[in-house]
């Protein structure tokens, strides 16, 4: 900066004065500096005297009275063109003068500062003299901003010098600037301070200095320095400490501005929070800032140091020769500096550092205990210097806590003590940046995703959170992205491992996996366990996986982890290669574990319909680097592989995939063959009833009928299994033809049914059509012969939803051929009764094209033979009302044998989905004649014992007698 000559004269200051105040009263635009320019003298930077008429002069001290001289404490609508001080606010001492600057609807193009404003040597004064002043404790300023803007882009005070040449006559310019850039953010203050930014403020940063003066009745630790900030819905962005309007630094005619990140003259110029405490003051400095519903566009650094009471070598206490203390305060945490930072539902992008002293080993604790963690270790003072531990004690402590979805994307190094990600917040750790903690703790389903660098000592992700690695975690790295001593994953936490993108085998580091069960329940009591996710990849883990949780329900530490995997991932658990050893100082001797131990789920996440069995059955998914673990493992669910589900199974110290049974859609895939099949045996009964009904009851010379029927029906051979619901119509004509030796009955009818199978979340919808020509012979000595032949078509529309959540369908056709014959014999009893025993034989020989599921699982087409043989006995008994009025109820009971030995290709394996069996059929029936040439009929029927059950079946016509 230039050295300043001391112009100032007492009659222009008071113009200033006077003009300030005006403007402000007004709510107008108004400059805080300004020049006067005699147009005759050269201005002379370096002339210290007061005789030239050329000046500068500054108006934007701020007081508690306005009549003491430049501004009040209230701006309300204005704007503001420079800096505005509140140096002689902030020092009037008085116990009843108020200290607060409030700044309302204004905008403020440049910046406040609590220094005062000079050059140089020279500043400019109103005579007061306050740098002797005693600090006074609780004395804190507050500032309040509300709907306004202050921009820190005020870069300078430019002006124009005119004078005359060396001649008298020939005027000249010169073109000067006061530079103001390097006064600070838009923000600066070195009092305790109290800011309220809110309704939608925009700063471009705050910088708060500890200027501890020092009280000589202070020499109790009860004092502090404080400093509290609070954003409501408002934008805190950088500032900027360079010219920003420099010519070689513009863009197509636009300025760098404060605010813009990463286009700084240097890294300073992208702060947006700078806290910097004073090494002279006995006393800490405590800061504590909460962004509400708003955003921080910048870095925060925290600059500590310790107290200039505190010797953090130690030394000698008095008389002592034995006895050493650090001095400073008795209370430890009274030495030490603090930055608690708090953001609400609020989105942050900068970087975060703390620059602090440090008693490095606890070797050299005298009177202090650990407050912090040294990230490169501490080591022993026995002669060797191994590292031993981590124990630190910091001159600064900065923690930052996130809640209600706020969101931190971090940028260049970042260095801090403690980070909680809480209530769905999360964290981007973004590529070409590190994020440096001791504890990382992520809590109440937030998020954190790392595509830079993560170190910590203990990293904990709990109650539904996630730790994720991005797609633009760098390839490059030669050491793992995340790197934590201990790692914890608990209560539905989930630490997400996907290496897919990457070249790098393993993108975190630790000691220790701890993979365990928490406390929080679910309403059945059960709780919620720790999850970590591999998804496809081969996964090697140099750690140990540990939990302290028991397999036995009975006990109190009942639990487990969950390993979460596709199909095709494998997990090998090689554990620390760190046994007992103990010649080592790191607490090694604690360790005894050679890889894993504990109790712990496997869950199998993907579905497909693709594989055959020799693709899943047996495949090993963990491997576990001891023979000898006692670490347990079970599965967590079952996935759908191809046509099989299948679950994890351990087998000493490996899990491997174990074959189940079908998946709903191989399932229902293979079960539509026999569905089919039971859809053309009611038509093939509905036609038989038919027929029978012809030799009983009043004279029947053929005619036109319609039947409705249906049925519901189970079917499980021990491999598929399904319900089933048939409702069909068949309409027919016929005709009788007196033979020789027999009396005939010849006819035609068709089908048309619809079916609805299902089993868990399997379903198929069925449509068949069916035609069918038929006959009945009824000879003289009452032996009769039936028969029929049929041809149907069968369209089949399948849909499931696959185990993990998938939805699945496919659709299928099928032409089948059929018969039946029927023989037996009609014993009378008297004019009106009947008992006819029989026989029968019918079969069905369906055949399908090939097809494939939405899911890729593939069904080759198949040839599906079934044969029904039955023999039974039918018995009834005519009631003549009139000549053209009869009811004939009967009785029916029969041996049912189904022979339908099949199977079918499904993804290459050879699958048996044959229904067959012995089945008993118990059947009752009646038909009515209302006339003599029209009748009614219904009759239903049960059969069970085989694959299907015919749990009830139902066959309601009517028939009109030529």
């Amino acid at each position: 900066m230039h050295s300043w000559k001391k112009k100032l004269v007492v009659s222009q200051l008071a113009l200033a004065c006077t003009l300030a105040i005006t403007s402000q009263a007004n709510a107008t635009t108004y400059n805080t500096f300004g020049y006067h320019d005699d147009a005759v003298t050269l201005f002379n930077w370096g002339d210290n005297t007061k005789t030239d008429h050329d000046y500068l002069t500054y108006g934007g001290y701020v007081y508690d009275h306005a009549a003491d001289g430049y501004f009040d404490t209230v701006f309300s609508g204005d704007t503001v063109n420079g800096v505005i001080s509140t140096y002689y606010l902030n020092h009037d001492y008085g116990t009843d003068t108020a200290n607060t600057l409030n700044i309302t609807n204004s905008n403020i193009h440049g910046m406040i500062t609590s220094d005062q404003i000079g050059y140089g040597d020279y500043v400019w004064t109103n005579g007061s003299d306050y740098t002797g002043h005693d600090w006074v404790d609780g004395d804190i300023f507050t500032l309040n901003i509300a709907n306004s803007t202050i921009d820190d882009d005020f870069d300078a005070f430019y002006f124009n010098d005119t004078y005359l040449d060396a001649d008298g006559k020939t005027s000249k310019t010169d073109y000067d600037r006061l530079v103001t850039a390097a006064l600070g953010t838009a923000v600066t203050l070195d009092v305790e301070s109290n800011i309220n930014i809110s309704n939608n403020s925009h700063v471009a940063g705050i910088t708060l200095v500890q200027n501890d003066l020092g009280n000589a009745t202070y020499n109790t630790e009860g004092h502090q320095w404080d400093n509290n900030i609070v954003v409501n819905n408002s934008t805190v962005t950088s500032g900027s400490l360079s010219e920003d309007e420099r010519s070689d630094r513009g863009h197509f005619g636009n300025s760098v501005e404060p605010s813009d990140y990463g286009n700084g003259a240097s890294g300073a110029d992208d702060v947006a929070l700078a806290f910097i405490d004073d090494d002279t003051s006995d006393y800490r400095m405590v800061n504590n800032v909460t962004f509400n519903n708003s955003q921080l566009l910048g870095d925060v650094v925290f600059d500590s140091t310790w107290n200039a009471n505190f010797d953090a070598t130690g030394h000698l206490i008095d008389n002592s020769t034995t006895a050493y203390t650090h001095g400073g305060w008795a209370t430890d945490d009274q030495n030490v500096d603090h930055l608690n930072l708090t953001l609400n539902n609020t989105k942050w992008v900068g970087s975060a550092n703390i620059d602090y002293d440090v008693v490095v080993a606890d070797e050299a604790f005298y009177d202090v205990a650990p407050n912090s963690l040294n990230p490169y270790a501490s080591y022993s003072e026995d002669g060797w210097n191994r590292v031993d531990n981590a124990n630190a004690f910091q001159s600064g402590v900065f923690d930052v806590v996130l809640n209600n979805g706020s969101d931190w994307e971090t940028t260049k190094d970042s260095l801090i003590d403690t980070l909680a990600i809480n209530s769905g917040s999360q964290v981007n750790v973004s590529a070409d940046s590190s994020l440096t903690s001791d504890t990382i703790t992520l809590n109440g389903s937030s998020s954190m995703e790392v595509n830079g660098e993560v170190n910590t000592d203990h990293l904990i992700i709990d109650t539904f959170s996630t730790v994720n690695f991005g797609e633009d975690t760098a390839s490059a790295w030669t050491s793992a992205p995340l790197y934590a001593n201990t790692i914890t994953v608990t209560n539905g936490g989930v630490l997400d491992v996907n290496t897919n993108m990457n070249d790098i085998s393993s993108v975190f580091a630790t000691d220790t996996l701890e993979l365990t069960s928490g406390n929080v329940k679910d309403n059945n009591g059960n709780v919620y366990a720790g999850v970590f996710d591999i998804h496809s990849n081969d996964y090697i883990l140099n750690a140990d996986l540990v939990n302290d949780r028991t397999n036995d329900t009975s006990k109190a530490n009942y639990g487990y982890g969950v390993i979460a995997m596709n199909s095709d991932g494998h997990l090998t658990v090689n554990g620390n290669n760190d046994i007992n050893n103990g010649d080592e100082v790191d607490n090694s001797s604690v360790d005894n574990v050679v890889a894993a131990t504990g109790n712990y789920k496997v869950r199998i996440d993907n579905s497909t319909g693709a594989g055959a069995i020799a693709d899943y059955a047996g495949k090993q998914l963990i491997y576990i680097d001891d023979t000898k673990t006692n670490a347990t493992f079970s599965a967590a669910n079952k996935a759908d592989l191809g046509a099989y589900t299948y679950q994890a199974e351990q087998r000493g110290n490996t899990v491997v995939l174990q074959q189940m049974e079908l998946t709903d859609y191989a399932n229902m895939a293979l079960s539509i063959p026999s569905a089919n099949t039971n859809i053309w045996n009611l038509e093939q009964d509905t036609v038989g009833t038919r027929l029978t009904n012809s030799r009983h009851g009043l004279a029947d010379n053929g005619g036109a009928w319609v039947s409705y029927f249906g049925g519901n029906f189970n079917g499980d051979n021990g491999t598929i299994n399904y319900d089933q619901d048939v409702n069909g119509i068949m309409v027919g004509v016929d005709t009788k033809i007196d033979g020789n030796n027999a009396k005939w009955i010849v006819g035609a009818a068709a089908g048309f049914a619809k079916g609805d199978m299902n089993d868990r979340s399997g379903q198929v919808d069925q449509d068949s059509q069916t035609a069918y020509i038929y006959s009945s012979a009824h000879f003289a000595n009452n032996v009769f012969v039936d028969g029929s032949l049929s041809y149907s078509h069968f369209n089949n529309d399948l849909s499931a939803t696959m185990s993990n959540g998938t939805y699945v369908d496919g659709s299928t056709n099928s032409d089948a051929w059929g018969f039946g014959l029927k023989a037996g014999y009609d014993f009378k009893l008297g004019d009106a009764g009947y008992v006819t025993p029989y026989g029968s034989i019918s079969g069905l020989f369906q055949s399908g094209d090939d097809y494939q599921l939405s899911n890729d699982m593939k069904v080759d087409g198949q040839s599906y033979d079934s044969m029904r043989y039955e023999l039974g006995v039918d018995a009834g008994y005519t009631f003549t009302y009139s000549e053209d009025q009869a009811l004939t109820p009967y009785f029916k009971l029969a041996y049912v044998y189904d022979d339908s030995n099949n199977d079918n290709d499904v993804n290459g394996d050879s699958i048996d989905n044959g229904t067959e069996g012995s089945a008993v059929r118990v059947g009752l029936g009646t038909q009515f004649s209302f006339t003599k040439n029209f009748s009614a009929y219904t009759d239903a029927n049960y059969l069970g014992g085989g694959d299907v059950d015919q749990d009830w079946s139902a066959n309601v016509g009517v028939k009109y007698t030529w």
